[in-house]
């Protein structure tokens, strides 16, 4: 029996010692708390060693959200001779995914608004021939750009204090295709969201968009 009870201390007396070894602490007693990754919020700059932007969607308390470009441009949706190309790239809520039909079926150089946010992504340079994520740059659907555009005020106010232009009295390309010769432009004007039926040859600004 002693050499029970003898061998159950040794288990005991290993078994804590294990779990200080994987608890570290500052004082060898209390746990260190575990890493919390920020919170952000509308409006919120956000940088890294390689990226920057301003946060205008949250989701999952504030873990993750969509963030805007700092600079824009003033883009045609696609050149003139392209105008009665129905692409496909139709998706009101996804911008990503009408970005993948427009790499994947059409020539980039003709689609100046969607090749500009493309060439955002560093890398392009190795991998020509890839698929965008929602991890890195692309043009906003219809529906990402409203929501940009409901937040503007906050964006704004971070992009003045950077240097940067705002949104405010601006119209804005979104990816998605709305007919054989129109795409959705979206403005905020008298506090409302006007969403413009634009035919693609038309010149209006460019955001990129990712998820961070």
């Amino acid at each position: 029996m002693r050499k029970i009870w003898f061998w159950m201390a040794v288990l005991l007396l290993a078994f804590a010692a294990c779990k200080k070894y994987e608890s570290p602490s500052s004082d060898g007693g209390t746990p260190l708390p575990h890493h919390i990754d920020r919170v952000y919020h509308v409006g919120d700059y956000f940088h890294n060693d390689t990226l920057e932007g301003i946060v205008f969607y949250t989701y999952s308390s504030g873990l993750t959200g969509l963030m805007v470009s700092l600079d824009e441009i003033q883009l045609a949706w696609c050149e003139t001779n392209y105008v009665n190309s129905l692409t496909g790239a139709t998706n009101p809520y996804d911008g990503w995914r009408n970005t993948n039909i427009l790499m994947s079926n059409y020539d980039l150089n003709h689609y100046p608004a969607i090749r500009w946010s493309h060439w955002r992504n560093t890398w392009h340079l190795v991998h020509q021939n890839y698929l965008i994520t929602s991890r890195q740059w692309f043009v906003p659907s219809s529906s990402e750009l409203n929501k940009l555009l409901q937040n503007q005020a906050a964006v704004n106010a971070t992009l003045d204090s950077l240097g940067f232009p705002s949104l405010e009295g601006k119209t804005y390309w979104s990816s998605t295709e709305l007919g054989t010769r129109s795409a959705a432009a979206l403005q905020m004007q008298d506090s409302s969201i006007v969403v413009k039926e634009a035919l693609k040859n038309e010149t209006f600004y460019v955001r990129a968009i990712r998820n961070f």
